[in-house]
């Protein structure tokens, strides 16, 4: 599949990249590397091992520390149906290759225009909407923890573990897990 990859993904992005004054400036049978003076592109493949496809893309000159930008996130932006199915993309039949990029390449020319262009705001949205995700992800793994502390700490009645796993997240709670904390925090003054 090495050999069909190259070629199959130039044929797809070297006319997007053109539309936005990218020049190909490396081409391996692991990715493509477009740039210009305002933004990085590439679309990357790990054929061999995981057989991820993705596209991405960086403002050039930029403060954010960051990774660069997926395709995945600018359609989760934009609400474009397309980004789960775009998201953890893996590809081991050669015989789809070319389809895939060829929608890859549609979906960057259409919901990705303005990052190529480098525009700032459209990359603070992007940034706004990772670390937005990243802070719901960590609220739902602390809450996750929280919740299995508690179904072996209630059967034990060690309300001081309730509580202390509950507390921090309060505002978070299902009312039921509310009502677990009201009751631990009432047990504990009885002590």
């Amino acid at each position: 599949m090495t050999l069909l990859f190259s070629s199959a993904a130039r044929r797809q992005f070297d006319p997007v990249a053109q539309q936005f004054g990218l020049v190909c400036m490396a081409s391996d049978e692991q990715g493509l590397r477009y740039e210009n003076d305002n933004v990085f592109l590439d679309v990357n493949f790990d054929n061999g091992r995981s057989y991820e496809l993705g596209v991405e893309i960086r403002k050039r000159h930029t403060q954010y520390p960051g990774p660069p930008f997926s395709l995945a996130e600018i359609l989760r932006l934009r609400s474009v149906q397309d980004a789960a199915f775009v998201s953890g993309l893996m590809i081991s039949n050669e015989s789809r290759l070319p389809d895939i990029l060829s929608r890859l390449a549609r979906l960057t020319r259409d919901h990705a225009a303005d990052f190529l262009m480098g525009n700032d705001f459209s990359f603070a949205q992007v940034e706004k909407l990772r670390n937005q995700e990243s802070a719901e992800y960590e609220l739902a793994s602390q809450l996750r923890y929280a919740r299995a502390t508690v179904d072996m700490a209630w059967p034990a009645r060690d309300y001081e573990a309730v509580v202390k796993a509950l507390e921090p997240l309060e505002s978070h709670l299902s009312p039921s897990e509310k009502k677990r904390l009201e009751y631990s925090r009432k047990q504990m003054s009885h002590y």
